[in-house]
């Protein structure tokens, strides 16, 4: 047997040169939805190269199918998905005393469906550009990790004590700059462990999951140097449902060293630990979800309006929560108990699925990335009806890749093995 590697083989597209440009354009446009915020300092400049590159193509295609009549049947397990986007941007007409146009917010309904299109035809036609924009935008992630840990803490010497300093940026002007450090730890967190489930492929060579371990390795220790607890317990949820999944003597020997680190890191921080239980509650959030609770009443089903800002002062502080520091919670403050129903209508389609084809590669690599975003979701991301932005990388690439998968049907996954 030759030394096994990540490889794979294009096949021909089919659709003639117009196929060609459109997945090539694809590809572009989902490694700058990852790896953008490292090397792309303007946000607008970002999300503008998203939807040239990775949108327009999708928008093109439904259109022209729709046209031509010659879509393929819809897949149920996009259906809970679609009518939770469309209800989202149906509570945009309850709102009140929003600062932003009705129509500007229920137009993300619109940019995140043809995301999941996006995804389904770079994934579907040609797994092969997928797989490498998905790898390169992870290295290049990793690459603005490193540079930020050595710059803030080699060069700029900032303090190791605990929450003495929560980083989220470079500090190289605006490259790799996640504005605040619950997103820099919620981002890296998701990034990490879809880099954790490709170390952990048993058809990749010991060379190849060294450096994938590495790059874990870079991105854990950022996510635990913003000092964002929801990330922590995300990533730790997400790397176990890893090692389960993936079954094998590497995925244990990991687990049992990061448990390891874990017990000395608690020894190291145990004072802190225990302040952060008795004064802090953990979270912190118990006075932000009284008052989501103490503004529901008569809002349950409908929510009050997406755009309605979420506005509770923290007492004798001049600071405000602008959302309820959970992404549940958000979501029926701003649609109701119905778009949680239809969320997770769509989730427990794909988990129906995910048991179904729980032995395929990409199922072993994206579920675990899912889980790491529900979780988070609990305490930290406010919004996943958004914008591009990391979110799409932390909740909908997930999302997106599952749906993608043809049900029942086996891919070749991330690797082949070559043999004489």
């Amino acid at each position: 047997m030759k030394a096994r590697e990540f490889q794979g083989n294009a096949h021909p597209v089919p659709g003639g040169w117009w196929s060609v440009v459109m997945l090539w354009a694809l590809a572009i446009g989902f490694f700058v939805q990852i790896s953008g915020k490292v090397w792309l300092v303007s946000g607008s400049g970002r999300n503008a190269q998203i939807y040239l590159w990775l949108l327009l193509p999708a928008l093109i295609f439904s259109v022209y199918k729709v046209v031509t009549r010659k879509g393929p049947k819809p897949d149920l397990y996009y259906l809970p998905w679609a009518l939770f986007l469309g209800w989202v941007a149906l509570s945009t007409l309850w709102a009140t005393d929003s600062d932003a146009n009705a129509s500007s917010l229920a137009k993300r309904g619109l940019f995140i469906g043809l995301y999941l299109v996006a995804i389904h035809l770079l994934f579907n036609r040609q797994e092969v550009f997928f797989r490498r924009a998905l790898l390169l935008g992870l290295v290049a992630v990793t690459v603005g990790a490193l540079a930020s840990l050595i710059y803030q803490y080699g060069f700029l010497q900032r303090p190791l004590a605990y929450r003495a300093f929560r980083i989220d940026r470079s500090g190289i002007g605006d490259i790799a700059n996640y504005g605040w450090p619950v997103a820099a730890g919620i981002f890296h967190g998701a990034v990490a462990t879809w880099v954790l489930g490709i170390a952990l492929d048993k058809r990749i060579g010991h060379r190849l999951a060294v450096f994938w371990l590495l790059c874990f390795a870079v991105l854990s220790l950022y996510v635990l140097l913003t000092y964002t607890r929801g990330a922590w317990i995300a990533l730790m949820t997400s790397c176990a449902v890893a090692v389960i999944m993936h079954n094998n003597r590497r995925g244990w020997l990991l687990m049992a060293s990061g448990l390891l680190a874990l017990l000395l890191a608690v020894f190291l921080w145990w004072d802190k630990l225990v302040f952060e239980a008795t004064h802090r509650q953990l979270s912190g959030r118990g006075p932000i979800w009284d008052y989501f609770f103490s503004t529901m009443p008569g809002n349950w089903w409908f929510g009050h309006g997406l755009g309605t800002p979420f506005h509770y002062v923290w007492p004798n502080v001049k600071a405000v929560s602008p959302h309820a520091h959970s992404l549940y919670l958000q979501q029926i403050y701003d649609s109701g108990l119905i778009s949680l129903s239809l969320l997770t209508t769509g989730l427990l389609g794909l988990l129906y699925k995910v048991w179904i084809l729980r032995n395929e590669p990409w199922v072993r690599l994206a579920f675990p990335s899912l889980i790491f975003a529900l979780v988070a979701m609990l305490t930290d991301v406010e919004r996943i009806f958004t914008r591009p932005g990391d979110y799409w990388t932390v909740f909908w690439l997930p999302v997106a890749v599952l749906l993608a998968l043809p049900p029942r049907t086996k891919k070749p996954g991330l690797t082949a093995c070559s043999s004489d």
